[in-house]
């Protein structure tokens, strides 16, 4: 069947060329007029399936018709042109079908990855705290915060430079702390110093979760069935920014 298919435009050019009828050459010349029309009245339109879709498929049909000008045949001229029209139309289909693919199984992986995070987010107490203790020391996906080196404070960048948060990580014992009243209050959750892991207190004290933050590089990473798997997220060893992996490496948040 697919050799059919490829065959048959071949087979279209021959017979109209083999007739070389008026009638034939009539209509595929009507029909090369109506394409040249098309094409250049979507060439000035601004959505984007003319744009993307039909404007290049017409574009290339038009520019390959244009080199079957000298041929002096009428019907071989006509038999090609109609031979090319049917491959371009052909390979476009294809290449929109596989583009619909992609896309599709890509929005189908999503929402699976989607839905199986949340069930494992809501049936795993380890994932949930190591999950909820990240959230909570890395604070919001929000722009221009970091940790200060020296005392721990997390800070936010404004206009006039960094300004502290409520927020800090004890740089001696790596618990997160709040600030209040009477100073700098513990929570239940605490970074360990050597292996830079995010653990959660309970009642037989300190547990871990499946989170850490590299202690030499900073790197965020989540435990996972090889071991540990670095994220697109880390905390700068040396100036504490909160910088996310891009194209050309490390940039700040």
């Amino acid at each position: 069947m697919p050799l059919v298919l490829l065959l048959l435009p071949l087979v279209v050019a021959a017979a109209i060329a083999a007739a070389n009828a008026n009638v034939v050459n009539d209509v595929t010349e009507r029909a090369e007029r109506w394409v040249r029309a098309t094409q250049l009245s979507l060439a000035t339109r601004t959505g984007w399936f003319s744009r993307f879709v039909l404007n290049p498929l017409l574009a290339v049909v038009v520019r390959l018709s244009d080199w079957t000008d000298d041929f002096q045949h009428r019907g071989l001229k006509n038999g090609v042109r109609a031979a090319v029209a049917l491959y371009v139309l052909g390979a476009w289909g294809l290449i929109l079908f596989v583009a619909l693919q992609v896309i599709v199984g890509l929005a189908i992986a999503a929402v699976v990855l989607y839905v199986a995070f949340r069930v494992l987010l809501s049936s795993s107490p380890d994932v949930r705290r190591g999950y909820e203790a990240s959230r909570r020391i890395l604070g919001p996906a929000s722009r221009g915060e970091r940790v200060n080196p020296e005392t721990g404070v997390v800070q936010e960048e404004g206009l006039l430079g960094w300004r502290d948060t409520d927020r800090r990580v004890d740089p001696e014992s790596g618990r997160l702390q709040t600030q209040g009243f009477l100073g700098w209050q513990d929570t239940d959750t605490r970074i360990d110093q050597e292996s830079g892991r995010v653990q959660e207190e309970g009642l037989l004290g300190f547990t871990d979760t499946d989170v850490r933050i590299h202690p030499e590089t900073g790197v965020i990473q989540k435990m996972g069935l090889l071991g540990w798997q670095d994220t697109d997220q880390r905390i700068h060893p040396q100036s504490g920014r909160r910088q996310k992996q891009g194209l050309l490496g490390w940039v700040d948040e």
